[in-house]
């Protein structure tokens, strides 16, 4: 995928193409030293990652005062919906929580870079008093089971949950549903025939 694809499909400003691009060059350069992502998922950043991450801001009808994005690791998808966010001049707040030492550096770099309004927590999410989010994300972080006990802590009671998952997601909706009533839809990927993403709304436990 191509950069001007990218931003045809997500509908932003050359400014923040240009922001992107930038996160790009940081990641590529830190990528050398720390294992942030795969190195071969780098060749095709903008559709793997960039678009992957982004489109969740599609699937958000309220933004509400605090979006936390668990297991931030190298930002996706929470600095993308930062960059993503500020396109759109919608104000809410922006909290990553990561608890690798290394991958909060690179965090905080390119939030210093590219002047971001973000909020980063090293510490492990079962460690921290519950955060009361509007908006709860995760790629690439849990199984669901486990992305739901963390929503049921972190999440307030109206608030909804995005979590980007791949091939096996209805084998972990199964197995999740054993210990847990929730409401949710499943919605196509716009960047993985196989992806999906799970939107979760009210959570009871079983």
């Amino acid at each position: 995928m191509k950069k001007n694809d990218f931003m045809r499909k997500l509908n932003v400003s050359r400014e923040t193409l240009n922001s992107f691009c930038e996160y790009e060059s940081l990641l590529n350069k830190w990528n050398e030293k720390i294992n942030l992502v795969s190195k071969n998922s780098l060749v095709d950043i903008w559709d793997r990652h960039f678009l992957d991450s982004g489109q969740i801001i599609n699937h958000v009808n309220a933004y509400g005062k605090l979006w936390v994005d668990v297991g931030a690791g190298a930002g996706f998808p929470g600095l993308v919906v930062a960059l993503l966010l500020r396109d759109r001049k919608i104000d809410c707040d922006l909290t990553l929580v990561e608890k690798n030492t290394k991958k909060v550096f690179f965090l905080n770099e390119v939030i210093r870079n590219l002047n971001l309004k973000v909020k980063v927590v090293n510490n492990s999410i079962g460690c921290i008093e519950p955060l009361n989010a509007d908006i709860l994300t995760a790629r690439a972080f849990s199984e669901l089971k486990e992305l739901i006990q963390i929503a049921h802590q972190h999440r307030k009671e109206k608030g909804i949950c995005l979590f980007l998952k791949g091939e096996n997601y209805r084998f972990e909706l199964d197995k999740t549903l054993n210990y847990w009533f929730f409401d949710y839809d499943v919605v196509d990927s716009l960047s993985n025939p196989s992806g999906k993403i799970i939107r979760v709304k009210k959570i009871f436990k079983r």
